[in-house]
């Protein structure tokens, strides 16, 4: 029986800020890696420069035959701590969402940024703008602007402001 070659993509899990050295590492042996980034400006000491960080950090993306040797290269790779799956081993990343990602940092390199997953009922803390360190619920999500309700319970009355998903930070624990 012939083994017929299926190069499918898998997330990688590597050590904390090894993405690109693993990255190299396995261009370096043949191996096709994807790790998309985006830019952003930071503050050091004396100015603000920019720099590119990973989008999803701890992780890059491999196409690869997990049936063939290649498997071994990601698996020894410096860094790489494991292939993602769940219960029954490595789980593919579908080819249209390597593709999908693959369009919006190769267009929008500028405006492309990481962003938790919210979801209404979930409990959140305000991370930036004017409400900033403010914790609550996220009451609405979708079409227009979420809003963010502030319970102050011992009253029985709650607050309702709106909110950028992108100001918040899931708690941990909390919502649905």
């Amino acid at each position: 029986m012939s083994h017929i070659a299926k190069r499918l993509w898998y997330a990688v899990h590597v050590r904390s800020n090894q993405e690109r050295a693993t990255g190299r590492f396995l261009m370096g042996r043949a191996v096709e890696i994807f790790l998309p980034t985006y830019r952003v400006r930071v503050r050091r000491t004396d100015r603000r420069v920019e720099v590119t960080r990973p989008l999803f950090p701890g992780y890059l993306f491999v196409h690869v035959d997990l049936a063939a040797a290649e498997r071994v290269e990601v698996l020894k790779a410096p860094g790489t701590v494991r292939i993602v799956g769940f219960g029954e081993g490595p789980v593919p990343v579908p080819d249209d969402v390597i593709h999908s990602l693959g369009i919006l940092v190769g267009a929008g390199q500028d405006t492309v940024k990481p962003h938790p997953l919210v979801r209404t009922g979930q409990r959140v803390e305000v991370t930036d703008g004017p409400f900033a360190g403010a914790v609550g619920v996220i009451a609405q999500t979708g079409g227009r602007k979420p809003r963010l309700v502030v319970e102050v319970e011992f009253l029985g009355r709650a607050v309702a402001v709106p909110i950028g998903p992108e100001e918040v930070r899931p708690l941990l624990g909390s919502g649905s």
